[in-house]
């Protein structure tokens, strides 16, 4: 069957097979370089799966023209053949086959896994904004794949990690596209070259130097803008007449000074303090203040998603006190401290109900009230006494130590001498 050239539309390739074993049966999309079909793979003739198949536009091509069109796509395969990680693979789209399809006048193809289903760009565009949980969710699986990445042997970057190459399959499973820029991480820990789309570039990307915090700093303003609907950095805005080869330049300059983004929370009612603190640490400017690693952002995540445990009764007023005590008002920490345990004794937990009492008794000391420090330690002795809140002889004999020594110095001779047999006798338990 003869071919026709180059500049055929290669919508007319619809019901053609390739290669003898991919039938193309339904155009997607095309662009400069060709054009992907929904495809029908077969085998002994019969078939077996559906793939999409990216077909060139250019005819006659060599193997080397090939690997220079494809190089990203197979950039992707490489790295996948290292990944032990399984649940990573699942976040990145397989290939299959590829070659010269001297049937349809030597064009290049390549198979892959057919993904049907939509960007998050698409998603985003619909929704405006994107409730917390279902966001969280879309990230998750983003950081998994970007987890399996940057632990193969030679790390590799995406380093144009945005919505439009993100897709959502009906099956709601997310999974990385577009490796055209995705590079391996040199001995040095970085890759060098500015590359990526600028509104979603990490502030040393743009000056030259990618490192996996980078790709980090990309999914903060991915999930920044599905949660809000805008972009971070929206409102710095370049000056008038600014060339637009200057632009990266002028907004690293401009986040130097500490430009900050504001809060999602403020934004979408759905995102809690806990959503923001993980957003916003991962568009921190210095790449050594994001997070370590993706598997460390995955953790965060998930942390967020779950909310801050609701504190046992006390622990915020032993916050609380502690906070006012560093900041020059021991009086009111004291005050703090009596009120929680005077309001909520029957509810405070017995480890928590120790902790206040032993720090109002070293505030109440250092304001030079050993009497009333003493009556708190004896109080904590009281609670400790037939319990296993201090497990060793160690800490116990340290409270009873405390005790007598503030009664000493209160001049109760008494209730010293007390403290001090209780003392020797906890010594000499064997």
């Amino acid at each position: 069957m003869s071919d026709e050239g180059s500049g055929t539309d290669l919508r007319s390739f619809e019901g053609r097979v390739i290669n003898d074993r991919y039938l193309l049966t339904r155009w997607i999309g095309g662009g400069a370089f060709g054009a992907v079909f929904l495809s029908e793979q077969r085998i002994l003739g019969r078939p077996v799966r559906r793939v999409a198949c990216k077909i060139s536009k250019e005819t006659g091509m060599t193997e080397a023209d090939a690997q220079e069109r494809f190089a990203d796509i197979l950039r992707l395969a490489e790295a996948m053949d290292g990944m032990t990680d399984a649940e990573a693979r699942r976040h990145l789209v397989h290939v299959y086959d590829g070659g010269l399809a001297h049937d349809a006048g030597g064009r290049a193809f390549l198979v892959m896994e057919y993904v049907q289903g939509t960007t998050l760009a698409a998603q985003f565009e619909t929704l405006k904004t994107v409730p917390a949980k279902l966001l969280f969710r879309w990230a998750r699986q983003i950081c998994v794949a970007l987890r399996g990445l940057h632990a193969l042997d030679q790390p590799l970057l995406h380093r144009d990690l945005k919505p439009d190459n993100v897709l959502l399959g009906s099956d709601l499973t997310v999974r990385l596209i577009d490796f055209g820029l995705a590079a391996r991480l040199l001995a040095s820990g970085t890759v060098p070259g500015v590359a990526g789309t600028l509104t979603y570039m990490a502030p040393e990307t743009s000056q030259g130097q990618s490192m996996p915090a980078s790709d980090l700093y990309s999914l903060g303003v991915l999930m920044y803008e599905g949660l809000t609907g805008r972009l971070p950095f929206a409102h710095l805005i370049p000056p008038p007449g600014l060339p637009d080869a200057l632009h990266g330049d002028w907004l690293y300059q401009q986040r130097t000074q500490g430009r900050a983004a504001v809060p999602p929370s403020r934004l979408n009612n759905t995102v809690t303090r806990e959503i923001d603190d993980v957003v916003l640490r991962c568009l921190e400017f210095d790449p050594v203040r994001r997070f370590r690693s993706a598997s460390e952002l995955l953790d965060a995540l998930a942390g967020a998603e779950a909310g801050s445990p609701r504190p046992a009764p006390g622990e915020s007023a032993l916050e609380q006190a502690r906070e006012q005590a560093a900041g020059g008002d021991p009086a009111g920490a004291c005050r703090t401290l009596r009120t929680c345990l005077d309001s909520g004794s029957r509810e405070l937990p017995s480890a928590v109900r120790l902790a206040l009492l032993s720090e109002l008794a070293r505030l109440l000391d250092g304001q030079g009230d050993p009497a009333g420090a003493a009556r708190q330690l004896a109080a904590a002795w009281q609670l400790v006494r037939d319990s296993a809140l201090l497990r060793t002889r160690k800490e116990r004999c340290t409270l009873l130590s405390r005790t007598a020594d503030a009664y000493r110095r209160a001049g109760n001779a008494y209730q010293a001498t007390h403290f001090e047999d209780l003392l020797r006798r906890e010594r000499g338990r064997g």
